[in-house]
């Protein structure tokens, strides 16, 4: 993902001038290559808009419309995270002429100022050719990880500064209870060699061979280590935890018709093209897309509160590690 800690980033591309209602400013919170693949066919297929696209840290987004409100410069923000989304909800328009029963029902929180862009799911991934060569058995669920022959083969993302990380405390507190779930990450700790701040440290620690299991990546970066480390996927009992992210309008400018032309775009081309060119996970009700070396026939964990800010804030306050 880009690098962005402070305001926006350089602007990726822009499109032909024109000027008044023509122009359309999106915030992503997308990776480059998504965010120049969804601009190109933008330009391709809306020529007589100006479409500007700047990167946008997660954090940074929600911070700059919780403060700027529908002031903000952004008509359209992308690839926020669901719970962002629900906090800076006073800013966001209302979206009207679009049928939401297209999309599958637990990413949508009924409040329709969003259309669901991307589900990120999540999953245990391990070197099993590294496990076996070590005469380690594979697990097969969550509660065979607590056996001390894993003891320092596991790397986790930390759920206080990763959302990958967090998905996987939610998702056992669902399953589990909250009582169960900690005394269940408690035992794991005594396992685990490396809680990394981000999802890239079990990513790293798994090609450089410094783990043979991390717990907390995203499937999209299994497919990325699958193309030169051979890594297989687990799916446990409890199903693959699973983010949402997605589009929204800020409110005063869906009126634009240029804001209402990338939206429509939207809802037609531009979700679709993003599960064919990069997380193929599960977004529409009919949806049939894969991806080389991505992971198939997902099985997706109840996550219902996974939007919810607070409680995050709360379930946090409770991990020690």
């Amino acid at each position: 993902m880009a690098a962005a800690t402070g305001g926006l980033a350089a602007l990726v591309l822009q499109g032909c001038s024109s000027a008044g209602d023509g122009k359309v400013v999106i915030y992503s919170c997308g990776e480059g290559e998504a965010n120049e693949v969804l601009l190109k066919a933008m330009h391709r297929d809306l020529p007589q808009y100006d479409i500007r696209l700047h990167y946008v840290s997660t954090g940074t987004c929600a911070a700059k419309l919780q403060n700027e409100g529908t002031s903000s410069e952004a008509d359209i923000v992308l690839m926020l995270e669901g719970g962002y989304l629900r906090q800076i909800q006073p800013s966001l328009a209302v979206l009207e002429g679009y049928d939401f029963n297209v999309f599958e029902g637990d990413l949508l929180d009924g409040s329709s100022t969003y259309l669901p862009f991307r589900r990120e799911s999540a999953c245990v991934a391990m070197n099993t050719a590294g496990l076996e060569a070590r005469g380690i058995p594979v697990p097969e669920s969550y509660d065979e990880l607590l056996n001390p022959v894993y003891k320092g083969f596991i790397s986790m993302a930390n759920p206080k500064s990763s959302g990958t990380g967090y998905n996987f405390v939610k998702s056992l507190v669902k399953t589990r209870g909250e009582g169960a779930a900690f005394e269940y990450f408690d035992e794991l700790a005594k396992n685990v060699y490396q809680f990394s701040s981000s999802g890239s440290g079990p990513v790293n620690a798994l090609v450089q061979g410094e783990a043979l299991i991390g717990f907390g990546l995203t499937y999209q970066a299994v497919s990325e280590i699958n193309k030169g480390v051979p890594i297989e996927v687990r799916f446990f009992e409890e199903g693959s935890p699973w983010t949402m992210n997605g589009v929204a309008v800020v409110d005063g400018k869906q009126a634009k018709p240029a804001v209402r032309g990338v939206m429509d775009w939207m809802y037609s081309t531009g979700i679709l093209l993003d599960k064919q060119r990069f997380v193929p996970d599960k977004v529409f009700v009919e949806q049939d897309t894969e991806i080389a070396n991505y992971p198939k026939d997902a099985r997706y964990a109840n996550m219902d509160g996974v939007f919810d800010i607070d409680e995050k804030k709360r379930l946090l306050g409770k991990w020690k590690f």
